[in-house]
């Protein structure tokens, strides 16, 4: 294996371990809510629904079209789609968003950009992106620049077409032993926590790392996805009034499962 081999090998391990990580998290705090995150594979799908037509269906109401010039045929691509949350209200499955898991840019914030503005036009749902912004872990100054006034690109066309953008700390795995404190320590702070104490101690990142960007309405620790993924689920159900002024979207809504 050469080098660069190598490098894209240790690449691809550590982005499939980030998105371990965050739905190990959030399937930790939101299972005994009804929702579940799940990788955006067939399999993963099968084994949570327990129904191969609806994980098909997921996986085909996800797909974007798209025009070939060369033979003006359309086809349908499947996007950047890491992470589904998913709710399991007392019939129906209900896809609520997408997490996109990037350890860190390098230009390819544009990719994430993209399919945030595809999914949002073509199906409505959320689509968000959580980082480690790895850069700053070896050094470096934030890919998302010092705060949202002094900001570079990548934050400023994030935050214009993903929902929004978490920023998580550095773990080592699943099975990291800061994971499970930390788990328990939003569990014992969540209830009296505010939004604003959450910014100032966040429990899934940690603000005083040297060039951490500061948070902003658009730019938050993974912390705030737990009450992100609440809202979502409270406005996708029929007939109950939203926890938040946003007005609802429309959800793609699954058939009966056998589960």
């Amino acid at each position: 294996m050469t080098d660069n081999q190598t490098a894209q090998a240790a690449r691809a391990q550590a982005g499939t371990n980030l998105e371990s990580v965050v739905a190990r998290i959030l399937n930790l705090l939101l299972n005994e809510r009804s929702v579940y995150v799940v990788r955006g594979n067939l399999k993963e799908l099968r084994r949570v629904l327990q129904d191969d037509a609806l994980a098909r269906q997921i996986i085909e109401y996800s797909k974007l079209p798209v025009k070939r010039p060369c033979d003006q045929k359309q086809i349908e691509d499947y996007p950047d789609t890491d992470l589904f949350v998913i709710y399991k209200d007392a019939v129906k499955w209900r896809v609520l968003g997408i997490i996109s898991c990037k350890v860190s840019f390098h230009a390819r914030h544009t990719e994430v950009a993209f399919w945030g503005l595809a999914i949002r036009t073509s199906s409505n749902m959320r689509y968000v992106c959580v980082t480690e912004d790895a850069d700053i872990h070896a050094g470096k100054k934030s890919e998302l620049g010092v705060s949202c006034s002094e900001s570079k690109a990548t934050r400023r066309i994030l935050e214009s077409y993903t929902a929004r953008v978490y920023l998580i700390k550095k773990y080592d795995s699943t099975e990291d032993p800061r994971l499970t404190q930390d788990v328990e320590r939003f569990r014992q702070g969540m209830a009296e926590k505010r939004s604003a104490a959450r910014l100032d101690r966040p429990d899934f990142d940690d603000p005083a790392l040297p060039n951490h960007t500061q948070y902003c309405s658009s730019v938050c620790p993974l912390d705030e996805l737990y009450f992100d993924i609440l809202r979502w689920r409270d406005e996708a159900i029929p007939n109950e009034v939203p926890t938040c002024r946003d007005s609802p979207r429309r959800q793609l809504t699954l058939g009966v499962s056998k589960r």
